[in-house]
């Protein structure tokens, strides 16, 4: 067991934990159940040397408090983007911003990162699938939106949420792949994707993107740009198309052009290792990054259709492209 599922591991026992009404019982999941966000997590990260805030809302701290458990407290600090004297791993926004000053935010879940709120609260991504974002969330209660609720539970949402704010990716020190292999995203297959487009297409993105890409595993703007690039290069190459390679938007150009390049069962070449891509970056395609339209792609497609109410046909062409492309 790598340290990412050590980490959901340890989130899952907690599920149930509830805040206390003083600092009796804290250890106890269920002792001295109270209004009054004392919790062990605070305690603990207190005992630290860090700021616990004993008795205020702790959704932040239980989360700093699962990666300190696991990885220790300085490789924790630096998973958060932050040292001791910058530490503000007690709150929602400022861990947010600490991660988007690093590059490390993205509207797209990993398994293992933590989901940011709209209205200031935040939790762990513990599975994408079927177009929903699963959880595990710190001070909530099964109700929508609640981030005062008290106690540790697991929830989901819909992924084009408009509560949510983005996603703080954690790289977890070249980790092949994140857990829920058979449901969550994989950092494996990502890196696959992006060491492909290296290989194949190398020359095209040093020159239309200024470098390869870094194979991170993560799927961020660059590796969608480089997608992208390659995508429009294949359009004018094999199709006849003009459009441009530069610009970042799938636009218009690119969507009228999209309707002549169907990909479906039996495809073969770059275009399915495309869509391969952008649907193991989603949590929906599990097989391998190889380039070949089988029935685990068919079935893929079919499911991001669904999610996304176009056509259901297990054909990628103009609306389903856009959708794929979409940011």
């Amino acid at each position: 067991m790598n340290g990412s599922e050590k980490l959901l591991e340890l989130a899952k026992a907690q599920i149930g934990y509830q805040e206390k009404t003083g600092a009796v019982g804290l250890d106890d999941p269920d002792a001295n159940a109270g209004q009054n966000n004392y919790t062990k997590y605070s305690r603990d990260v207190d005992s630290w040397g860090l700021m616990g805030c004993q008795g205020q809302p702790w959704c932040c701290t239980y989360q700093f408090w699962l990666e300190a458990k696991t990885f220790g407290i300085e490789k924790a600090l630096e998973h958060f983007c932050m040292t001791r004297q910058t530490y503000k791993g007690y709150h929602c926004f400022s861990t947010y911003q600490a991660f988007e000053r690093k590059g490390r935010t993205s509207s797209r879940p990993q398994v293992g990162a933590l989901i940011v709120f709209t209205y200031e609260h935040i939790g762990r991504v513990t599975a994408v699938r079927n177009g929903r974002v699963y959880t595990n969330e710190g001070n909530t209660s099964a109700l929508y939106g609640d981030r005062n609720g008290g106690t540790v539970k697991e929830k989901s949402y819909a992924l084009n949420d408009p509560n949510i704010k983005g996603y703080c990716l954690i790289d977890y020190d070249g980790e092949t792949e994140v857990p829920g292999a058979e449901t969550g995203i994989s950092l494996g297959q990502i890196r696959v994707f992006q060491n492909w487009l290296n290989t194949w297409y190398g020359n095209l993105l040093k020159q239309k993107c200024g470098a390869v890409l870094e194979a991170d595993g993560r799927f961020g703007p660059r590796t969608r740009q480089a997608a992208l690039v390659v995508w429009k290069d294949i359009l004018n190459r094999l199709y006849g198309k003009k459009i441009p390679l530069s610009g970042e938007r799938f636009d218009e150009k690119c969507k009228e052009a999209a309707g002549t390049a169907l990909v479906r069962y039996g495809s073969k070449g770059t275009l399915v290792v495309l869509a391969e891509g952008f649907l193991a970056e989603r949590g929906i395609y599990l097989g391998n990054i190889d380039g070949i339209f089988g029935t685990g792609m068919e079935e893929a497609v079919r499911r991001f259709q669904t999610d996304h109410l176009l056509e259901t046909d297990g054909v990628i062409g103009r609306n389903t492209w856009t959708g794929l492309f979409a940011i």
